[in-house]
């Protein structure tokens, strides 16, 4: 059974826990306490199959992983989600790397102790690359849900879904001023498996770690209900 190590919160991982969710995969979780990584043996595990100590780190049998875009990658391929073809798998890697870029500004900004202040200069530069990002989805998706494979959900979906999902509690009501990106996300999330996770008490309540000035705390990362 594969089993992914990190902190008790959603972070850069989660795209890859949304794709074994979606298709069922069996996977263990384990959470490590943010007292004991900042302890003085917090570490001393990790180091031995990472570089430099980082989590998320993935073991699927004898194998070991890290670098969360590795990690998201190799389950991409292992469990059938990224595309058929070349061109395919480009332009899946082509939207990852899009909502990865996303996701970094947003977790900069998040741990930024200028925070508050750069919040609403963050919403309008936000505007602007959304406006972009519609633009892009509208030329080149799949169908209206999908972004590379018509009816067909991949690693892109997933990473997208995720960078989108981060801003909604960060500028309330931005992304509804993105039609076709919102009603995207929102598919996702209503997808089989998926749906089920983002509603139970399996998935971290918090963006990041209490640490941050921002999403270390659940009022501020969005919580699916029915």
């Amino acid at each position: 059974m594969m089993k992914l190590i990190y902190f008790s919160a959603r972070g850069r991982i989660e795209p890859a826990r949304l794709m074994m969710e979606m298709v069922g995969a069996r996977y263990d979780i384990e959470a490590v306490p943010l007292e004991k990584w900042m302890g003085p043996e917090g570490k001393e595990r990790i180091l031995s199959c990472t570089p430099f100590g980082q989590l998320p780190v993935l073991r699927d049998g004898v194998f070991t992983l890290c670098q969360s875009v590795a990690i998201t990658r190799y389950l991409a391929r292992k469990l059938g989600l990224y595309g058929e073809t070349l061109e395919e798998n480009a332009r899946v890697d082509e939207v990852v790397d899009t909502a990865n870029d996303l996701t970094m500004d947003l977790g900069m900004l998040f741990w930024n102790p200028r925070f508050h202040e750069l919040r609403a200069d963050h919403r309008s530069a936000t505007g602007k690359k959304l406006e972009l990002l519609e633009g892009h989805f509208l030329r080149t998706r799949a169908d209206a849900d999908h972004w590379v494979l018509p009816g067909r959900y991949t690693m892109a979906d997933a990473a997208m879904a995720f960078a989108l999902e981060s801003t909604l509690p960060l500028h309330t009501g931005l992304l509804k001023e993105f039609p076709e990106l919102y009603r995207a996300m929102n598919a996702f999330f209503a997808a089989d498996g998926v749906r089920e996770y983002v509603r139970s008490d399996r998935r971290p309540r918090t963006w990041t770690v209490p640490l941050a000035t921002f999403g270390g705390r659940p009022e501020e990362t969005h919580q699916w209900t029915d």
